[in-house]
């Protein structure tokens, strides 16, 4: 039964993916785009990786769809949409699907040459664990043991998201894009949002000893933010522009501040004081939350707004 859902899942892998790449029509590729994500979420929960699957469901394909989404309806508003035709007959469709297959080929390959593993990362891990201030190996891994690569990614999301919001405030307006006049959304408003800033906390919390953390909870916290933004309620009218810009860096800069304070004791950079880990790790994880889910917000304005001010007349005129 396993393996016939395994394979169900493989096959389906294809199908969703060939007919995303080959539609004509974009809202129908967007909308295969995220039917694929949600395959994905339920192949890495065959793979017993739970952490990876919300993150997937809520951010490979909840925020990049309503992303795409968004931006296909602004395109339309735009008049910038030129849907085009794929031809077989065409170079650059069979360049693109050589590329495609060299690339799985050489992933192939790697799997098939891969070393025999020297050391048992899983028993290193597992005699580190009581050490790390948490209770689940998924977040001892990316907030202690290999601390280094989550502090990148949140600097590499904090980088573009400011220079995104920079070129945004030199080259175009404030976004001044009403809410949408849904009376379903405003009225449901009232109970998603609790339940949503409910289960963020969840997350958030629950990442000690079980699937969860400050991306799933960050992700959550987004989409209950863009759902208030599609309803006309904006964080930029509550908040001052300083404060957004603080609420953004706050969680890369709190993580920063820990990795470097811990070289003041004579500690190496990143390491946590065996008393206070759990403590510190979750105050990283509670900054980078907040840090997440108004990224993730921005990224969404910046996909609403137009580029400059002559497509924003041209989509008032439409």
């Amino acid at each position: 039964m396993n393996e016939l859902i395994d394979w169900t899942l493989v096959l389906s892998f294809w199908s969703v993916a060939l007919i995303s790449l080959m539609s004509r029509s974009l809202f129908r590729a967007v909308v295969f785009f995220i039917l694929l994500g949600l395959l994905l979420s339920l192949a890495w929960i065959r793979l017993n990786a739970p952490d990876i699957a919300l993150a997937e469901a809520a951010i490979g394909a909840g925020i990049t769809g309503v992303l795409l989404l968004d931006t296909l309806g602004h395109l339309k508003k735009t008049g910038n949409l030129h849907p085009g035709h794929i031809h077989l007959n065409h170079p650059r469709f069979w360049l693109a699907m050589s590329a495609a297959l060299a690339l799985v080929g050489v992933l192939v390959w790697a799997v098939w040459q891969q070393p025999g593993m020297q050391v048992a990362l899983h028993t290193q891990v597992a005699q580190a664990m009581p050490d790390s201030g948490v209770d689940h190996p998924i977040t001892a891994i990316l907030l202690n043991f290999r601390s280094y690569d989550t502090l990148l990614e949140i600097g590499v999301l904090v980088l573009a998201i400011l220079v995104g919001l920079t070129l945004k405030s030199r080259h175009s307006e404030p976004d001044s894009l009403p809410g949408l006049p849904n009376p379903l959304l405003h009225a449901s408003l009232a109970l998603l949002i609790p339940a949503m800033l409910m289960t963020s906390a969840y997350l958030l919390w629950a990442g000690a000893d079980r699937p969860g953390g400050a991306f799933q909870a960050g992700a959550i916290l987004a989409a209950a933010f863009i759902l208030l933004h599609l309803a006309g309620i904006r964080l930029s009218a509550h908040l001052s522009h300083q404060l957004m810009r603080l609420g953004l860096v706050l969680g890369f800069s709190v993580f920063l501040a820990v990795a470097t304070s811990s070289m003041i004791g004579g500690r190496p950079f990143l390491t946590y004081p065996e008393s206070a880990a759990g403590l510190l790790i979750l105050i990283i994880e509670l900054t980078l939350t907040l840090s997440i889910g108004l990224i993730l917000l921005s990224l969404f304005t910046l996909a609403n707004a137009p580029a400059n001010p002559s497509d924003r007349e041209k989509t008032h005129e439409q």
